[in-house]
């Protein structure tokens, strides 16, 4: 099915959806490149704000706060949910005939490849590529590794590197469910999401785990991956839907 298939309606929430797409696109890359020049002419930034959670006596002294550990552990799990609730959806099973108006299968479909390609694969691969230490790892905070600025190709980590922070990334994902989420209450679930999910990223800089740099290009990398996915899936929404078969009708 091409766009020429389309009826006038089909073709008009295209054209909308597409005029948004590519107004967010600079945006997104924008803000990449302002927070990777940001942090590349001043490093010093990152050492900076992990030096105020640091005590040369006690090192980071919020990684044994229960709390905050209970609030980490909350955003590795909320992904797996999201995940496992998503599939079945995807699915075409029995169930979905309780559900009055059942998730597009574009919309889920953006949610999957999402999560695999930017906290899945996307994070381990440029981890791989960068190599950058942890805060704790840093001979500034009592480790034996030296400090490297974010971009920089190094050999101070092997694995489980610092950049950029998977934590961040998958809780920047828990935004992209936006697209479920009714245009009039759009903003609101931004805010209160957005809150959340930054407090999930910044714990990880209290805990010494990753740098400021880590976190805030994280989210800007999947700021930028989330807009070309949906300009992917929202232009073959109808194709992709048809796929799954006829559907009472989607939100």
């Amino acid at each position: 099915m091409s766009i020429t298939d389309l009826n006038p309606s089909q073709k008009a929430i295209a054209k909308i959806g597409n005029d948004k797409e590519r107004d967010l696109l600079p945006q997104a890359l924008g803000l990449l490149g302002f927070a990777s020049l940001i942090f590349a002419a001043m490093p010093e930034l990152d050492l900076m704000v992990s030096r105020f959670f640091w005590e040369p006596a006690a090192g980071f002294v919020a990684i044994d706060n229960s709390f905050l550990i209970a609030f980490r552990d909350a955003n590795r799990l909320l992904p797996w949910v999201v995940i496992g609730v998503a599939l079945p959806l995807l699915i075409p099973n029995p169930f979905l005939k309780y559900l009055r108006y059942p998730p597009a299968p574009h919309k889920l479909l953006f949610l999957l490849t999402f999560f695999a390609t930017g906290p899945g694969l996307g994070v381990h691969l440029i981890k791989i590529l960068v190599g950058r230490a942890r805060p704790k790892a840093l001979e500034d905070f009592g480790g034996s590794a030296v400090f490297t600025p974010p971009w920089e190709l190094t050999d101070q980590c092997v694995r489980n590197c610092s950049f950029i922070s998977g934590e961040a990334a998958s809780a920047f994902a828990l935004l992209t469910l936006v697209v479920f989420i009714r245009p009039k209450y759009t903003a609101l679930f931004l805010c209160a999401v957005g809150i959340v999910a930054a407090g999930f990223s910044f714990n990880r800089v209290v805990f010494g785990a990753h740098f400021l740099s880590d976190v805030v290009i994280s989210w800007s990398l999947m700021f930028v991956l989330a807009v070309l996915l949906w300009r992917l899936f929202s232009r073959s929404a109808p194709q992709i839907d048809a796929l799954f078969g006829s559907r009472n009708r989607p939100v």
